[in-house]
């Protein structure tokens, strides 16, 4: 990832502008400063707004019982990024029920979709839906001719089974981590991996932290940075329990029995 993700970048917006939800949520007054910003040339801008003028075809492969967070946090930041075209498809396209009965859609069929720049395969405990062969060589499909493959959660499980990460490093949902093993591909404990054009996040809500990456990657630091700043993304949990090594005793031993196989990594998803 670039070393910039960190930097209190400063100067002006991110190039083409806010758009129409940044302006409603920044105001007048913050428009009119960063329409003037955009004018002010600058050489070190140059590559960053020829790059925001290219068109961005960014797809989410869901599918029926996949986790709604690990699509709806990235989605939201891509949302407020210039000229990122998102969709959704699904293996057999339409509405789609995720866990807890969520409906999302309406969705595009995954075999109608020819080719994309980004392609992100969510996770979920239930993965039976794409670990069909017919669905498996779509998403390997796709993964060979997109600029960036990336997941969040147990998606990587999914686009390790295509074959698409054989010998490449992933992140994955702690509780599965280490079942990317059995598909070639090289299990990574951080919460967001990069490997070449290979991006993916750990369980669920790094799916926030995943977004603003490859929004960093699209747009550049500059832009990522704004998004994070215009829904606030701060957090400061009441509690530190969201990793087993920072969780107490009673509370990691007490998911470990509720999730077996996961104090090694090694809970199996529903294939």
């Amino acid at each position: 990832m670039p070393d910039t993700f960190d930097m209190t970048i400063s100067g002006a917006p991110s190039a083409g502008g806010p758009s129409r939800r940044q302006a409603m949520l920044m105001g007048g007054i913050a428009v009119a400063a960063a329409t003037a910003g955009s004018l002010v040339p600058g050489g070190a801008r140059a590559t960053t707004i020829d790059e925001a003028k290219k068109p961005v075809d960014f797809l989410f492969a869901i599918y029926p019982n996949g986790t709604l967070l690990d699509f709806a946090g990235p989605h939201e930041i891509l949302t407020l990024l210039p000229n990122v075209k998102v969709r959704f498809a699904s293996p057999a396209g339409g509405l789609v029920t995720l866990e807890n009965g969520v409906v999302f859609g309406p969705t595009e069929k995954l075999t109608d979709v020819t080719d994309v720049d980004v392609i992100c395969v969510p996770g979920g405990l239930n993965l039976s839906a794409m670990m069909k062969p017919e669905i498996l060589a779509h998403i390997k499909r796709l993964s060979e001719t997109a600029k960036y493959v990336t997941s969040v959660c147990t998606g990587s499980i999914i686009l390790a089974a295509s074959g698409a990460l054989k010998g490449k490093r992933s992140a994955c949902h702690w509780a599965f981590l280490n079942d990317l093993k059995k598909y070639g591909a090289i299990p990574d404990p951080s919460r967001i991996v990069k490997d070449g054009r290979f991006i993916s996040g750990g369980g669920v809500t790094a799916g926030i932290d995943f977004g603003l990456a490859i929004a960093a990657e699209l747009r550049g630091a500059q832009a990522a940075q704004e998004a994070q700043l215009l829904v606030q993304y701060d957090p400061q949990p009441p509690f530190h329990a969201g990793n087993p090594s920072d969780a107490p005793p009673n509370v990691r031993n007490a998911v470990y029995k509720m999730l077996p196989g996961s104090e090694y990594g090694l809970m199996q998803p529903i294939l």
